[in-house]
């Protein structure tokens, strides 16, 4: 799978900015069926590369909507959407962010499931949860200063000789919903649902 990123000059556009009609829509397509799984709500992503960081815009049609966790817990519990992504193609690690419709949070960085560090300090990635009913938008702001914080190997690199392509993921669950359902963009073929495979990335081309 792979996503095409526009460019915009407007750095951290809102939700309802009209710079998100230059980005296109793609849909979380890839469900998965069991014991217990519901049809997941259908459920979107746009992207935008901004002048100083990546701009993620996700909506899902959810209803029955559950944000229960407190801070520190599991967000997946919840209704949730996620984002997965490795920004370095130099680098094993990728960052998770995991978020409920109250804005409670579940950030990380390494290179799997087990080997994370949390990133508990969320206020620079500008978080906007706009939670109804059957109509929730959320949007996340990532500074490229964070990237290179965490990935100091970017920062030796110019602008103009930063990677071009990205991997990524993104998903949208909720375990202990009314409805428990799981959706991914990219396919994950493992014999358990796991999101924490970078294998199962797409890819993320920077225009």
């Amino acid at each position: 799978m792979r996503y095409y990123v526009n460019k915009t000059e407007v750095i951290n556009p809102s939700p309802d900015s009209p710079e998100w009609d230059m980005a296109e829509a793609e849909y979380l397509k890839c469900t998965y069926v069991g014991e217990g799984l519901c049809q997941p709500p259908e459920t979107y992503f746009k992207l935008l590369r901004g002048p100083r960081g990546l701009s993620v815009l996700m909506h899902t049609d959810e209803r029955n909507l559950r944000a229960e966790v407190s801070p520190g817990d599991e967000v997946c519990l919840d209704s949730c959407m996620e984002f997965f992504y490795k920004p370095s193609p130099w680098d094993t690690r990728y960052f998770n962010f995991e978020i409920n419709p109250k804005g409670v949070t579940l950030f990380g960085l390494g290179a799997d499931k087990f080997d994370r560090i949390s990133i508990t300090d969320t206020r620079v990635f500008d978080i906007v949860s706009l939670a109804e009913e059957g109509d929730w938008t959320l949007k996340l702001y990532i500074p490229d200063d964070i990237i290179d914080k965490y990935m100091p190997e970017i920062t030796a690199l110019s602008e103009g000789n930063r990677s071009s392509v990205a991997k990524a993921n993104f998903c949208k669950c909720g375990d202990e919903t009314d409805h428990p359902h799981y959706a991914t963009w990219t396919r994950i073929d493992a014999e358990k649902i796991d999101f924490h495979i970078p294998d199962f990335f797409g890819e993320l081309v920077f225009k």
